[in-house]
C-alpha cells in the first residue's frame, strides 16, 4: 500500500512538471530583475568608472609618479618599489566588458544606434590607451571575448604598435559615427548627451594619441588632416570630465578618506620649486601652509623630496607639522575638483608642441599661451600680470617651456604628466629620490598582474619574450628609440 501511494505521488509530480514546462521560463523569471541592461545604464556605469578610477589613480599614484606630491608615510611607491597594480588593470578590463555590451546593443540590426556606438568606441579607445601606456603589449585583438560564440579565455597579447593602430581606427570610426543630428544619448555623465562635444573630444583624443606615438611614427599628415578638417575642443566648456556633487554617493572619493590617509600626501619639493620659480599662485590653490605656520603672518609653504625612506620622510624638516599638506579642495570640499579624462588646456599644449617640432604649421606661441591661460581659468586662479612674459614662462620656441607649463596643467589628471615626462624628459626637475630602490632610474611601466602569469601563462611568456623582461625598467615599443 505504501509503495502504491508513493508511485501515484511520483506520477502526479511528473504530470504536474510536464504541465508547467510550457510556461516554466515565464514563471521562473523575476520581473524585478531584468536580464538585459539598457545602453544608457551601461553608459553611466562605464563613464563613472573610467572617470573615478582615473581620478583615484591620479591621487594615489599618478601625482607621485609625476612628483606633484610626495609621501610622508608608506613611501614604497615613491621609492619606486612598484607593484603590478593589477587592481587598475582589472578595473579597466572590467569596464571594457561593459563597453563591448554597449557596442553590441548599439549595433543591433533591428534598432542600431550609431551615437551610442560612437561614444562607446571613444571610451574603448581611451581605456586601451591607458592600458597600453602603462603596460606595453596587452590583450587587445582577442580581449573581451570570453562570452563569444567561440570564447577566448586566454587572449594573446597584441604588440603595442598594433594596439595604437587599432585605437586610432576606433577613434576614426567614432568620428564618422558621431553626428550632431544623430540619435540621442542618455546616461551621459560627461557631456550630458551633447554629441558635438563628444566629437570634439574624439578628435582631441586622436591628437593626444598621435603625439604619444610621434617618436615612433610620422604622424604629421594625420595631425594636419585633423586640425584642418575636424572639430576640436574650443574652450574649457568642452573639457571631458565628470563633475562631482555636494553629497554622497557622487562626491570626490578622497573626501571620504580617513584624515590620516589623506595626510600621507604632501607638497613635493619638485612642485614647490617649479611653482615658486614662476611665482605661480596655483601653489596656494593646491596646497596649504605648514600646520605650524598656518593662520600666522609668517605662513610658509614647504615641499619635501620624493623618494625618501619611511624614517627620513616622517622626520623631514622636523616632522609632519613642517611640511605642506594638500589644500581644502582636495579633502574638506566634496565637489571642488572634477574627474578629468581630458582638458582643453592639454590640447593647446599638444598643438603647441606639434608646431614647435615642425609636425604641423601654426602659431605655437598662441597655442601655448592659450594652454596656460585656460589652466588658470579652470582652477579659478587669477593669472598674475606679467606671468606670461617672465623668464621661464615666456614662450621661447623650446619644448621644455611648453612641457613645464603642460605639466602644471595636468595636476590630478591620471598619469598624463608621467607619460609626458617619460616621453620627453620634462620637467627636468623630476629625478629619482635619494632613497629610491630602482638604481636611480624613473620606472617606465608597471609589471603585468600576477594572475596573468598563472591564468594566461603561454601568452604572458610570449609577450615578455617579444617585449623584454617583465620589470619596471623594460622599454616598451613606444619608448624604444
Amino acid at each position: 500500500m505504501h509503495n502504491k501511494i508513493l508511485s501515484w505521488g511520483i506520477l502526479l509530480l511528473i504530470i504536474n512538471l510536464a504541465g508547467c514546462t510550457d510556461d516554466f521560463e515565464e514563471i521562473n523569471t523575476n520581473p524585478n530583475r531584468p536580464e538585459e541592461v539598457s545602453a544608457d545604464l551601461l553608459l553611466s556605469k562605464v563613464l563613472s568608472t573610467a572617470a573615478n578610477e582615473n581620478a583615484l589613480e591620479a591621487w594615489n599614484r599618478g601625482n607621485i609618479a609625476a612628483q606633484y606630491t610626495a609621501k610622508i608615510n608608506f613611501t614604497d611607491f615613491d621609492r619606486y618599489l612598484w607593484e603590478d597594480n593589477g587592481g587598475y588593470w582589472n578595473d579597466l578590463y572590467g569596464n571594457l566588458r561593459d563597453i563591448e555590451n554597449i557596442l553590441a546593443i548599439a549595433r543591433d540590426e533591428e534598432s542600431p544606434n550609431p551615437s551610442y556606438e560612437g561614444v562607446a568606441l571613444v571610451m574603448k579607445a581611451w581605456t586601451y590607451v591607458e592600458l597600453t601606456s602603462l603596460w606595453g603589449d596587452i590583450p587587445f585583438t582577442e580581449a573581451i571575448q570570453g562570452r563569444a560564440e567561440q570564447p577566448i579565455l586566454q587572449p594573446q597579447y597584441t604588440p603595442q604598435a598594433e594596439v595604437f593602430a587599432g585605437i586610432l581606427d576606433d577613434l576614426q570610426q567614432a568620428n564618422d559615427l558621431l553626428q550632431t543630428d544623430g540619435a540621442a544619448v542618455a546616461g551621459d555623465l560627461i557631456f550630458q548627451g551633447d554629441l558635438a562635444k563628444w566629437k570634439k573630444f574624439t578628435n582631441s583624443l586622436r591628437v593626444r594619441v598621435l603625439m604619444r606615438i610621434s617618436g615612433k611614427q610620422d604622424v604629421s599628415s594625420d595631425l594636419q588632416e585633423i586640425i584642418a578638417n575636424q572639430p576640436l575642443m574650443e574652450s574649457n566648456d568642452d573639457n571631458a570630465l565628470m563633475e562631482y556633487l555636494p553629497s554622497q554617493p557622487n562626491t570626490w572619493p578622497v573626501h571620504t578618506f580617513r584624515v590620516g590617509s589623506f595626510d600621507e600626501y604632501r607638497l613635493s619639493l619638485t612642485n614647490e620649486g617649479i611653482l615658486r620659480g614662476f611665482d605661480d599662485p596655483r601653489l596656494f590653490r593646491w596646497f596649504r601652509p605648514t600646520d605650524r605656520t598656518i593662520g600666522t603672518e609668517g605662513a610658509v609653504y614647504v615641499g619635501m623630496p620624493n623618494g625618501l625612506s619611511e624614517n627620513n620622510a616622517s622626520t623631514f624638516n622636523g616632522g609632519a607639522q613642517n611640511v605642506s599638506r594638500c589644500s581644502r579642495i582636495l579633502y574638506e570640499e566634496p565637489n571642488s575638483v572634477d574627474a578629468v579624462l581630458m582638458q582643453y588646456a592639454e590640447l593647446q599644449f599638444l598643438l603647441a608642441e606639434a608646431v614647435q617640432r615642425g609636425l604641423v604649421s601654426g602659431d605655437a606661441q598662441a597655442f601655448y599661451e592659450q594652454g596656460v591661460t585656460s589652466s588658470f581659468d579652470y582652477w579659478e586662479v587669477p593669472m598674475p600680470g606679467g606671468y606670461l612674459s617672465q623668464s621661464g614662462v615666456a614662450y621661447d620656441n623650446s619644448l621644455e617651456t611648453i612641457m613645464n607649463q603642460k605639466w602644471l596643467s595636468l595636476f590630478l589628471n591620471g598619469y598624463e604628466a608621467y607619460y609626458d615626462h617619460r616621453r620627453t624628459g620634462f620637467p627636468a626637475a623630476i629625478t629619482p629620490g635619494p632613497d629610491n630602490v630602482n638604481s636611480d632610474q624613473v620606472p617606465v611601466r608597471y609589471l603585468y598582474p600576477d594572475d596573468q602569469q598563472t591564468l594566461n601563462t603561454a601568452n604572458y611568456q610570449a609577450a615578455i619574450a617579444r617585449q623584454g623582461e617583465d620589470n619596471i625598467n623594460t622599454q616598451m615599443w613606444l619608448l624604444n628609440n
